[in-house]
């Protein structure tokens, strides 16, 4: 499973590596993502989804990161049109790429294979979206 994160920059060369849970803006995850998101075996056939796999977490903080995400994006959400929960995951991931662009010089995306504490996530989000809002 990947943990997609967006997180405030604190200065323009941050790589999120300090105090990174003060400045997460946005979170999301799904338990079945890494069936569409790990794809390090179709080389040729994405930019960036190539790169993530289970060990390290992918960082991107350019527009042509985002919009490289965006591409390899429309294709996983057209493998996954036969699952609505998954898709709607995958198109809030669109969503936090879109999100990053109009605040470039702000924040960034982080795609992690490493969990993260359930308590960081808002205790007032009723629980069906609190993780993502793909049930909606």
């Amino acid at each position: 499973m990947q943990f997609i994160s967006i997180y405030r920059k604190t200065s323009p060369n941050d790589l999120g590596a300090v105090d990174k849970h003060n400045r997460v803006i946005y979170r999301s995850e799904h338990l079945r993502n890494s069936g569409f998101l790990e794809r390090e075996n179709d080389g040729e056939k994405f930019k960036v989804l190539r790169y993530l796999d289970d060990c390290d977490p992918s960082i991107l903080m350019t527009v042509s990161d985002m919009l490289e995400l965006i591409e390899d994006m429309k294709i996983v959400i057209n493998e996954s049109k036969n699952d609505v929960e998954v898709n709607n995951h995958l198109k809030e991931i669109v969503f936090m790429c879109k999100l990053c662009i109009w605040n470039i010089d702000n924040f960034y995306l982080e795609i992690s294979p490493w969990g993260t504490n359930a308590d960081t996530y808002p205790s007032d989000l009723p629980e069906e979206y609190r993780f993502n809002i793909s049930s909606l």
